[in-house]
């Protein structure tokens, strides 16, 4: 098994030149415009996360259930960071809900603190931790995290114009050793102590994903994936389903366990989850 998906792989490299960085975003040019105008004009900055041409892809809606999901489950330390997690909602005008107990957020902002959270409790992260995220939107997955946990370097692979958005925002929030990495380029650490992807790369086509595999993904020693399934459901894309990639991540030698969306946000989310620096 592990010398055929190595083969496999080795012949969808080949071909990355041509499909890297497929995916259900990268078709959506109207997302893209929406980033370059947010980094080059004020205005948009200051609305972008208000706006359809941007909301469609990146904003979740009313936060209830994740605010919910926080009061009840959250750590202590979680809980007592909610002012700072705060400042995300000073950026891009979102629409938020006041929720009691938590404060007025976004309902991405709470799903980007219950991520947080759960990767706190999952994870025994030394403090130089080297971080991987693919798929970063603008940033704010890397804002919150950035609350919880230090670390010496956190990488972003995502399209070029969202790169420029998430650049822009980290030098506004003062987030450090952030770098986003030009989707061809590889990762400059031979082994990281966690990878991240909500969503981005269960929406790659198949190429895409086996290539992240080859260059990233096999030198974690943690990740967790949240793992939707509309890429083929609804956009006809052929991607690596849930079973193929558990199945590709015990081929080489992870442990991956498997566990619902903490809040789910589609009937078929599920959470992909390994640490091999447990026995």
């Amino acid at each position: 098994m592990k010398r055929l998906i190595s083969i496999v792989t080795v012949i969808t490299i080949l071909s990355v030149q041509i499909v890297s960085g497929e995916s259900i975003t990268g078709w959506d040019t109207t997302y893209h415009a929406m980033c370059m105008k947010a980094v080059t004009d004020p205005w948009y900055f200051e609305r972008f996360r208000s706006l359809s041409d941007y909301t469609h892809i990146l904003e979740v809606g009313a936060g209830g259930d994740f605010a919910r999901y926080l009061l009840q489950n959250a750590s202590q330390e979680t809980l007592s960071k909610m002012s700072s997690f705060q400042t995300l909602e000073k950026i891009g005008s979102p629409e938020t809900g006041i929720y009691p107990g938590i404060g007025t957020f976004s309902g991405t902002t709470l799903r980007y603190i219950v991520i947080a959270d759960q990767i706190k409790k999952l994870f025994v992260l030394p403090g130089d931790a080297r971080i991987v995220e693919i798929g970063a939107g603008f940033g704010g997955q890397c804002f919150i995290l950035s609350q919880l946990q230090s670390f010496s370097k956190y990488y972003i692979y995502d399209l070029p114009e969202p790169e420029r958005l998430i650049e822009k925002m980290m030098s506004v929030l003062g987030v450090q050793s952030v770098t986003c990495m030009p989707l061809e380029n590889n990762l400059p650490e031979e082994k990281i102590d966690l990878v991240i992807s909500n969503y981005a790369f269960s929406e790659c086509s198949r190429a895409t994903q086996l290539d992240y595999f080859e260059r990233i993904i096999k030198k974690s020693t943690r990740g967790y994936f949240i793992y939707n399934q509309i890429a083929g459901r609804v956009y006809g894309l052929n991607y690596i389903s849930p079973a193929e990639f558990i199945t590709l991540l015990q081929a080489n030698g992870m442990n991956p366990a498997i566990y619902q969306e903490p809040v789910a946000t589609d009937i078929d989310n599920v959470l992909i989850v390994w640490d091999n620096t447990k026995a």
